[in-house]
Order: C-alpha cells, then sequence, then structure tokens
C-alpha cells in the first residue's frame, strides 16, 4: 500500500541567504529553508507532494522571483477544487520595520539605494496570499538575525530610517489573521530580540525547533498529524531554552492565531510516534525512500533500459549482440530468384537486400552454391 500524503498541502519557502549588498548576506539562512523543504517533501516526515513545494535561494529571492513564488503558490492553491487547501509561506532573511507608516518589510535578494524602491512589504505579500483564500494559512517569519548572521559594517536600514526587526506586534495584520477558518502567523523572536543560530552553525535555533515540531517532537502517542498548535507551543519552549543556553541572551517566538486548531502536515508519514522508537533528529539524514517492491520469483528485475558490453542470457535464449523483431513471416514453396521485402526498423544503417535463397531441404542434385549479391 501506498504511503499516504498530506494531498491538499502546498509551501514557498524563501531565504535571502545572498545579497547584492554583500553585508546583508546571511549564508545560514539556507540551510534552515532546505531544511524545512526537504522534510515537508519526505514520505515518512510531512509527505507534501513535492510539487505543491517551492525553495527560492539566492539570487532567485528577488522581489520579481518572490512575487513570482507567490502567484506559483496562489495557482496551485486556485486548482485545488476540494476546499480543503493548507498554505505554508516560510520566509528567512532580514526584516526590517518602518515606524513611520507602521509597516513591517522583507528584504529580497537584489537590495540596492535607495531600499525604499527594493524592499517588499509584508502586508502586500500576506495579500497576495489571501487573494486565492486558501482554508488554512501558516506564516512563519525567521528575521533579524544575529549570532553569526547579523548585518556587517554600514547599516543603510538606519540610514533609512528604517530598523532591522522581527515582525512588531503592531504590525501584526500584514498577515490577515481576522480572515479564514484557521490563521497562523509565527515570528522568530520579538520586535526587540534577535533570531540566534546555532553554535554549530548547522541551521537556527529557531528553524531546528521548528523542524523537531514538524517531526514529532511536540506531540504524543496517538496523533497522527501535526497541529498548528503543536508547533506553536513546541517552539515557544525549546526555542528560549537553546538561545539561554547558548547566548545567555533572550529569544522568545511570538504567535498568533485565528480559527481552528489546523493541521500543517502528516506526523511522520501519518505513521504517528511508535512506542519507544527515538524521536528523528532534524540534524540526522532521512531515511531512504524504498523504491516498489516486485515479487521477481528469485530473477533479477530491470526498471528501465539496459545498456550491455556482452551477452544478454533471458531465460534459455542467449543474445549475441542486437535482436530485431518484426512481423512474423511464414512461407513455402521454391523462392529462388525472388526479391523478399523483410519489415524491420533500422537505426543508421544502409542496406540493400535483393534477393534470398530460400532452401527448406534440398535433395543433393539441387544442392548447389548460393549465390548472393554482394550488400551496397
Amino acid at each position: 500500500m501506498d504511503n499516504p500524503t498530506f494531498a491538499h498541502g502546498y509551501a514557498l519557502l524563501i531565504a535571502v541567504n545572498e545579497n547584492q549588498i554583500p553585508n546583508y548576506a546571511l549564508p545560514t539562512v539556507a540551510k534552515d529553508a532546505t531544511a524545512v523543504r526537504d522534510v515537508l517533501i519526505h514520505p515518512e516526515r510531512c509527505a507534501y507532494a513535492a510539487e505543491n513545494v517551492r525553495l527560492l535561494l539566492g539570487r532567485d529571492a528577488t522581489r520579481d522571483g518572490i512575487r513570482g513564488g507567490l502567484a506559483w503558490l496562489k495557482e496551485r492553491i486556485a486548482a485545488d477544487s476540494s476546499g480543503d487547501a493548507t498554505a505554508v509561506f516560510f520566509y528567512s532573511g532580514h526584516g526590517a520595520y518602518n515606524p513611520d507608516d507602521n509597516s513591517y518589510y522583507l528584504l529580497p535578494y537584489d537590495l540596492r539605494s535607495p531600499l525604499a524602491d527594493s524592499l517588499l512589504r509584508a502586508e502586500d505579500v500576506a495579500a497576495e496570499i489571501e487573494a486565492v483564500q486558501p482554508r488554512r494559512l501558516l506564516v512563519v517569519l525567521d528575521c533579524c538575525h544575529a549570532g553569526g548572521m547579523g548585518i556587517k559594517g554600514e547599516d543603510l536600514l538606519a540610514e533609512g530610517g528604517l530598523r532591522k526587526s522581527a515582525a512588531p506586534a503592531e504590525a501584526r495584520p500584514v498577515v490577515a489573521l481576522a480572515r479564514g477558518q484557521g490563521r497562523a502567523a509565527l515570528s522568530s523572536s520579538s520586535a526587540a530580540e534577535s533570531s540566534y543560530v546555532r553554535s554549530d552553525r548547522a541551521m537556527s535555533i529557531f528553524t531546528y525547533h521548528f523542524v523537531e515540531a514538524l517531526t514529532g517532537h511536540a506531540q504524543g502517542e496517538g496523533a497522527t498529524e501535526v497541529l498548528v498548535s503543536d508547533i506553536m507551543g513546541h517552539v515557544s519552549r525549546a526555542v528560549p531554552a537553546s538561545a539561554r543556553a547558548e547566548y545567555d541572551a533572550a529569544q522568545t517566538p511570538v504567535y498568533q492565531t485565528s480559527g481552528e486548531n489546523f493541521p500543517v502536515a502528516l506526523l511522520l508519514g501519518g505513521k504517528g510516534i511508535s512506542k519507544g522508537a527515538p524521536l528523528p533528529s532534524p540534524m540526522a539524514p532521512l531515511p531512504t525512500v524504498a523504491g516498489p517492491t516486485i515479487n521477481t520469483g528469485g530473477g533479477a528485475y530491470f526498471g528501465g533500459p539496459v545498456t550491455a558490453a556482452g551477452d544478454i542470457q533471458a531465460g534459455r535464449k542467449t543474445v549475441g549482440g542486437d535482436e530485431i523483431k518484426g512481423s512474423k513471416y511464414v512461407m513455402s514453396g521454391d523462392f529462388r530468384g525472388a526479391v523478399l521485402n523483410i519489415e524491420s526498423q533500422l537505426s543508421n544503417v544502409t542496406q540493400s537486400i535483393m534477393a534470398c535463397l530460400l532452401y527448406t531441404s534440398p535433395s543433393p542434385r539441387d544442392r548447389t552454391r548460393s549465390r548472393m549479391p554482394s550488400s551496397a
């Protein structure tokens, strides 16, 4: 039986790990978004269909690239006629807050001066997603990075009247939580705090625990789905503890929800947690996905084209080179001097068959040397 899938789940994952302004590059966030993608599409983890998840990294995470990703997400959701679509929008990179217009902005790859011309207003991003009205929406913002991911050198944000920030409470309307049956927004830290990277630089503290929540660390026995409340509760407990232990610093995820407590993914492929089994670590390699089981009766199975440098033995038959099979001809009688047309398919071959002498059982007096015209 095939593994179940989270058939109506869609995700757009964005990591601005590179930037046209080198001081704003955040190399580690590529690991964050890639780890989330790998867990979402793995059949023994969240079980999203791979074609329903898109990852934008580096130079693909421009303003137009992000808008193109949002257009793709809208198209995928619009094509889902179930009325049960769940959309996940994950952004890892720099965020900025402008107190003058009370707006929160995301910083794309193609950042340039003046900054106001190249920023993406988070409210506009949310409106793009809301235009299709997915039944459920989870927005995850891993912003305001520190611990090896902060801005070095000249800070153009400050020059532009902006401040590097996680989404502050007063900017919460950007995620449009008031509409729909299920809405949730999760920020990696409060506006006054920084979001830290693990000391091993493998990924950020927040994303590490976010992946934990997606893979069984926030649920009890019997659960087969990852609920949004599981995610919120787990990161709210685990992230502050890790930031305090590694940096003696405060990092407090902030979240808001509206409507139902909805499922975000399947839990461990829908199988849930096995009693006594260890929970998967976000750092551990994902299980190898097994192919179909085919009963060959003890023989070999070839699932694709086979190239052989020598003879191929199949049952009692040995093919020493190419074998051409065409129409089957059953003939009898005397064909001396006749021209025989043979239906076949030849590639890159020039061949002329002018005549064929066919003998079934020649008598001694008719046994003569056969003469075949040479091939042209």
